[in-house]
């Protein structure tokens, strides 16, 4: 065999060789990518014991089911008539919950809060980090929040939902792009009309939330109770 067509014989051999091994090393580095991607990121916590149990992820499913503690209590019938009775002079306005997760009392398709502050926004709220200052400061206080805005990202209300749902804090979600409904929330309660700049730079005072005495909303209707 003549010595020309050896060499490029044996140059086929290694070309292929090589190509074959590049495909195969992109396959591992793509796999250990999507890996990557598709596991929880690595964290350092400052002071966690390196001997420590990994967290424990939680699914969106799981996230939406209350906790081991149970629901919340459900309303007594003397409660229901109390209320009843309240909302024949309640402030009522055409915008009821976003979501049933924020259902108190199932009977009676009731989200009810007592005394709480309401957050009234301008624009749509589009990320977590523009309600988390205004939530802390409900944690802190004890006291549960009506956000009422023109529309929110899907993230953010499920957020909002998982923490009503935990029991982290009360909370209620009214989502409407009429002004006229808004006005009306802000005049009964004394809320301030916020901005979303207002909202990402955390400068939303205590002064800038209204309040009522019992918030009471179903699927259609919201009702604000004032007993002052």
């Amino acid at each position: 065999m003549d010595a020309w067509l050896i060499g490029l014989i044996a140059l086929l051999v290694v070309g292929i060789g090589v190509i074959a091994y590049g495909g195969l090393s992109d396959r591992r580095k793509h796999q250990r990518e999507v890996t990557a991607l598709l596991s929880p990121p690595p964290r350092t916590v400052p002071q966690l014991d390196p001997s420590a149990r990994t967290p424990r992820y939680v699914t969106t499913l799981q996230a939406h089911r209350p906790p081991a503690a149970g629901e919340r209590p459900q309303l007594s019938d003397d409660q229901r008539e109390t209320i009843k009775h309240e909302l024949r002079s309640a402030v009522t306005v055409p915008i009821g919950y976003s979501s049933e997760a924020f259902l108190t009392d199932r009977s009676t398709g009731w989200a009810v809060l007592d005394h709480p502050r309401v957050l009234v926004s301008a624009e749509p709220i589009m990320s977590v980090r523009e309600l988390i200052s205004i939530i802390e400061h409900m944690i802190t206080d004890g006291d549960g929040l009506v956000i009422a805005a023109p529309s929110m990202a899907p993230d953010v209300l499920d957020t909002l939902e998982v923490n009503h749902i935990q029991r982290k804090i009360d909370l209620l979600v009214l989502l409407t792009r009429d002004p006229a409904p808004m006005d009306k929330i802000i005049e009964t309660t004394g809320a301030t009309l916020i901005s979303r700049i207002d909202l990402q730079n955390g400068s939303v005072a205590d002064r800038d939330l209204g309040h009522c005495d019992r918030w009471v909303s179903d699927r259609r209707s919201s009702h604000l109770i004032m007993n002052h």
